[in-house]
């Protein structure tokens, strides 16, 4: 009877115990992950698709908010700190390249005119503070060109779409550099 109380008393016990925390949570994930420049792995692989999740509602989300590993208990596999990452360090330089891009463009016929072409390219910071206009171009009469030119120095080609005749669209991408400097960004998301 003692032996089957027990048992009873483990098993209650166990599945009302809090389970344990990560030794970091997403942003830290994301972070370390573009750093990288989000190499093939399941928590990687989360990452980026949070990372896109909260770039794509209107009005977007920072791509990631502040990590903090640090705070992280030394029990847990943490460095047992008060307080976030200081950013600012030379070692997340990377950080700093990081840029959300984001793409407009329409297609129409004014009355009486041949069809035009608007678009705009703008790029914000990691944290979506500080935007800057890439290019603005309206009432063209040839569609956006194939490629631009970043902040980051890449050439990325410019979203697709098969739409004819009148249409509107827009997307978004994250342009980032992994620690050895190297650039690179995530596929165009249309929303």
């Amino acid at each position: 009877m003692r032996l089957i109380f027990s048992m009873l008393v483990c098993a209650v016990v166990t599945t009302l115990a809090p389970n344990r925390a990560r030794a970091y949570d997403i942003d830290c994930a994301i972070m370390l992950c573009m750093a990288g420049g989000f190499p093939p792995s399941a928590v990687c692989a989360r990452a980026y698709r949070t990372m896109i999740r909260r770039i794509t509602p209107w009005p977007s989300r920072p791509p990631f908010g502040i990590c903090t590993f640090a705070a992280v208990p030394v029990a847990l596999g943490g460095p047992g700190g008060e307080s976030a990452i200081d950013t600012d360090l030379p070692e997340y330089e990377w950080l700093n390249r990081t840029h959300v891009i984001w793409f407009t463009g329409r297609s129409y016929t004014p009355r009486d005119d041949p069809r035009q072409w608007d678009w705009t390219i703008r790029s914000c910071d990691h944290e979506n503070r500080t935007c800057r206009y890439i290019a603005r171009v309206y009432g063209s009469r040839s569609r956006w060109p194939a490629t631009f030119g970043s902040e980051g120095g890449q050439t990325i080609s410019m979203p697709t779409d098969g739409s004819y005749g009148n249409f509107y669209t827009r997307s978004i991408m994250v342009e980032y550099g992994d620690y050895e400097g190297n650039m690179g960004h995530s596929d165009w998301f249309s929303y």
